[in-house]
C-alpha cells in the first residue's frame, strides 16, 4: 500500500507546485498589465532611462538604458509575459537611453522602431543594425503624429528642429488615458523647452518624466509651470557622478507642489491610469516633506521652522528661494511658492546670505 501511496502523494505534490507556479505567473501578469488600464513602468536601470507602456494588448518601450541594461530589460519583459513590442522608441542617441535597445530588438519581436533625427552614435548604429537584421520598420514621427494605443491616445510634440545639443533632439510626446496625461521628454534641455513653449502647445500633464535625470539644465520654471505636473518621475542612478537630480530641479518641482518619485531611491516605479484614477506602486516624496536617505530608503523628517527675516514683503526689492538659493525680481515668472520665499531689501543682502541671481529675470548682482 505504501508503494502505491507514496508515488501518488509525490504526483499530487508536483501538480500542486505546478498549479501554484501558474497562479503566481498569472497574478504577476495581472499586477503589471491590469485590464482596461494604462500601466507605465519607469524601470530602474541606474543612470539611464527605460520606460514600458502597456495598454490592453498594445506595448511600447521608451529607451533601454545603457548597453549592460539590455539583457535585464529583456528578462523583465519575458518575466511579465511580454514577448512582443508594438513600438520601441529611442528618444535620442546617447548611450544611457539607446544603449540597451539593440539587445531588446534582437531578442524581442518588434513591430516598429522610432528614432530621432540626430548625430549617429555607436548606440544608434547598433539599434539600426539589429532592426535591419529582423526587417523592423524604422521611422521618425513628425511633430503632430498621433497613435491609437490600446485605450490611450499618443501625440508627438517634438523635437521641432535639429540642435547642436543631442539632448534637445529628444523625441517628446504625451500619452492620454482617461483623465490622466503623461509627458515624456527624454533628455530635452532648455532650448527645446522654449521651442515647445513658443508654439503654445498643450503641455499640461499629470505625470512628468523629468528631463535629463533631474539635471538643472532641464525642467525650467516656465516649462514646468506650463506642464504643471501633480507627479514627477526622475530616473537616475544611486550616487551617480553627475549629482542627479540637482537641487535646483528638486526645488522647482517642490515649488509647484509636485510629488516626486525617484528610481535611485525607490527602484522601479509603476503608475496605473484607470478611468480618472491614477495610482502608483510606491510612495513618492510630497512637496511638504523634508527627508533624508537612510539605507537607500526615505525617512521623513519634521518640517523645520521658517527662518526669521526682517524684510517686509511689501517693500522688499527681491524675492529669494530658500531651497535653491536663487533671488528674483518681484515680477519674475519663476517666483517660488510663498512658503519658500525670503524677502530681501537689496542685492547686497541677497549676496551676503548666499543667494545667486535668477537667470530668467536677471536681477542686479
Amino acid at each position: 500500500m505504501k508503494k502505491i501511496l507514496l508515488p501518488l502523494i509525490a504526483l499530487l505534490f508536483c501538480i500542486l507546485i505546478l498549479f501554484s507556479g501558474c497562479q503566481t505567473l498569472s497574478s504577476l501578469n495581472k499586477s503589471f498589465t491590469p485590464q482596461d488600464s494604462l500601466a507605465v513602468h519607469y524601470l530602474d536601470v541606474g543612470q539611464g532611462d527605460a520606460i514600458l507602456l502597456v495598454d490592453k494588448d498594445d506595448t511600447m518601450l521608451i529607451d533601454g538604458g545603457n548597453p549592460e541594461n539590455g539583457p535585464d530589460i529583456v528578462n523583465y519583459l519575458k518575466r511579465i509575459g511580454i514577448s512582443q513590442l508594438d513600438y520601441v522608441v529611442a528618444t535620442h542617441n546617447h548611450n544611457d537611453h539607446a544603449g540597451g535597445l539593440a539587445d531588446v530588438v534582437a531578442n524581442i519581436d518588434v513591430s516598429n522602431l522610432y528614432v530621432t533625427h540626430s548625430e549617429e552614435t555607436t548606440a544608434s548604429q547598433n539599434i539600426i543594425k539589429a532592426a535591419n537584421n529582423k526587417n523592423v520598420p524604422i521611422s521618425t514621427p513628425a511633430p503632430g503624429t498621433t497613435l491609437n494605443f490600446g485605450g490611450s491616445a499618443i501625440v508627438f510634440l517634438g523635437p521641432l528642429s535639429l540642435h547642436e545639443n543631442v539632448n534637445d533632439d529628444s523625441l517628446v510626446f504625451k500619452v492620454t488615458r482617461g483623465g490622466n496625461r503623461f509627458l515624456f521628454t527624454g533628455d530635452m534641455a532648455r532650448a527645446a523647452e522654449q521651442e515647445l513653449l513658443s508654439q503654445n502647445l498643450d503641455l499640461e500633464a499629470d505625470v512628468l518624466k523629468v528631463g535629463h535625470h533631474g539635471s538643472s539644465t532641464s525642467t525650467g520654471y516656465v516649462f514646468l509651470r506650463a506642464v504643471n505636473p501633480r507627479y514627477s518621475v526622475i530616473s537616475c542612478g544611486a550616487g551617480n557622478d553627475y549629482g542627479h537630480p540637482h537641487e535646483e530641479t528638486l526645488s522647482r518641482l517642490n515649488d509647484i507642489g509636485s510629488t516626486v518619485f525617484r528610481t535611485d531611491l525607490l527602484g522601479t516605479v509603476i503608475a496605473t491610469s484607470r478611468g480618472d484614477q491614477l495610482t502608483f506602486n510606491k510612495t513618492g516624496i510630497s512637496p511638504t516633506q523634508e527627508y533624508q536617505v537612510v539605507d537607500n530608503g526615505l525617512v521623513s523628517m519634521p518640517n523645520q521652522e521658517t527662518p526669521e527675516t526682517n524684510s517686509d514683503p511689501v517693500s522688499a526689492s527681491f524675492i529669494g528661494n530658500r531651497n535653491s538659493k536663487v533671488y528674483h525680481l518681484p515680477t519674475c515668472p519663476s517666483l517660488p511658492r510663498e512658503s519658500n520665499r525670503v524677502y530681501l531689501n537689496s542685492f547686497e543682502e541677497a549676496l551676503e546670505q548666499g543667494f545667486t541671481p535668477c537667470g530668467v529675470c536677471k536681477p542686479p548682482s
